[in-house]
């Protein structure tokens, strides 16, 4: 039998010919494990999770997770609790990957609480995304106590292709100052249930823990900034006529 003896000038030649090969299997071999992993990986199941997710201005994500495991103390029996945020661009400019990305997460039935504007609560409770609070914030309901009727009242409407009744879909997070006080801006949120919910229950207790562990007293420095930010905002509205 005759042996070729390993060159070095051979073993470059077979790479340079057939390296792609190599890159190919190694590719191939890292999705096969990444596959697996996902496919073994423990899922805690709907009844242990919890999702939240504030839609507006960024938050950063150190506050996000502050939340998240203050979240934890509150509820140990849940697996996994998690906050997200997916920062939109409310003046109408530039990226609008943000508002891209929250109609696909509700399409797909994505999280359990949310915090956004009116004009989306409106458009998205007409879709039927988010469910009624009428009977959670009834007496003895979940949320019954914890938010005045003021705030009950204004996300309270009758939404678009439903039973045309009103009804309770979201709850003013204005006065919500600890978030505030966070870094997030609550001033034109509002806290909503979505109706795909696998969690009612503790969707439900996390929309009271948020309203019961964030009532503080507005920050000083927000009574100053409101004068200023009227005067902004009055500038920066167009002409009519």
């Amino acid at each position: 039998m005759i042996h070729t003896p390993l060159k070095w000038t051979n073993v470059r030649q077979h790479f340079g010919y057939t390296w792609w090969a190599y890159v190919l299997m190694a590719v191939i071999l890292l999705f096969g494990w990444q596959m697996a992993y996902r496919a073994t990986e423990y899922v805690p199941p709907p009844e242990k999770t919890i999702h939240v997710t504030i839609a507006g201005d960024y938050v950063s994500d150190s506050v996000l997770e502050y939340y998240e495991e203050k979240a934890y103390e509150e509820f140990p029996e849940m697996e996994l609790i998690t906050f997200e945020n997916i920062p939109l661009s409310l003046t109408g400019e530039g990226d609008y990957s943000g508002y891209t990305k929250l109609s696909v997460v509700i399409a797909v039935g994505e999280g359990d609480v949310y915090l956004l504007n009116r004009e989306l609560l409106v458009s998205y409770s007409s879709m039927q995304a988010f469910m009624p609070l009428d009977d959670a914030v009834a007496e003895g309901g979940a949320l019954y106590g914890v938010f005045s009727e003021e705030e009950i009242e204004a996300g309270t409407f009758v939404a678009e292709d439903t039973d045309g009744q009103e009804h309770v879909y979201g709850i003013s997070a204005e006065r919500l100052y600890g978030l505030l006080n966070q870094g997030v801006d609550t001033r034109d949120l509002y806290i909503a249930c979505t109706s795909y919910t696998q969690n009612t229950e503790y969707a439900l207790k996390m929309i009271a823990w948020l309203g019961e562990q964030t009532q503080e007293e507005p920050p000083a420095w927000l009574e100053e900034l409101e004068p200023i930010m009227d005067e902004e905002t009055a500038q920066s509205l167009p002409e009519i006529g």
